[in-house]
């Protein structure tokens, strides 16, 4: 075959009788129309064996009901990732409880900032407060030596007090 490029190529390759379309209706037509042509036809071309669609009912059904084992080989067996995430978790925990190196919390490393917080979040009263320290940390004298100036006072005061319960006092 000639190799030809394809934006040369003006006909398609088929090719069909002088006026085929034309009369293709009128033909088809008539031999519908023709009875005797339906007659002629002796064999009609399939072969089909004797009380073929009595037993096959049974056939379908037989061999809709059969099932097949087949013998299924996974690509990712479970089990095999089951064993191996296990051991992964087991050996991440004893790395972090053997070897963990962080720093021991102690009352000197905590900030006061974050005791105050506590502190002040928890429902306290003054009784509660005043049996967690001794006698001498509750010393009279050591509150009468503190000076706190005027203006950090009211700062105090703006911050963690409301009206409604300055004047109900």
């Amino acid at each position: 075959m000639k190799n030809k490029k394809l934006n040369t190529i003006n006909t398609t390759g088929f090719k069909t009788p002088e006026d085929y379309f034309k009369s293709f209706d009128e033909t088809l037509f008539n031999k519908l129309n023709d009875s005797n042509h339906l007659d002629t036809i002796k064999n009609h071309g399939f072969n089909m064996p004797e009380d073929y669609f009595v037993s096959f009912d049974d056939k379908v059904l037989k061999a809709l009901n059969t099932e097949k084992e087949t013998k299924v080989v996974t690509l990712f067996p479970w089990e095999k990732i089951a064993y191996a995430s296990a051991v992964a978790a087991a050996l991440v925990l004893m790395f972090n409880t053997v070897f963990n190196t962080s720093e021991q919390l102690s009352f000197d490393t905590l900030e006061i900032t974050t005791i105050e917080d506590y502190l002040s979040q928890e429902d306290y009263t003054s009784l509660e407060l005043a049996s967690l320290f001794t006698e001498n940390e509750l010393n009279s004298s050591n509150l009468t030596h503190t000076i706190i100036s005027d203006d950090s006072l009211e700062d105090y005061l703006l911050e963690n007090t409301s009206i409604e319960d300055l004047i109900i006092e």
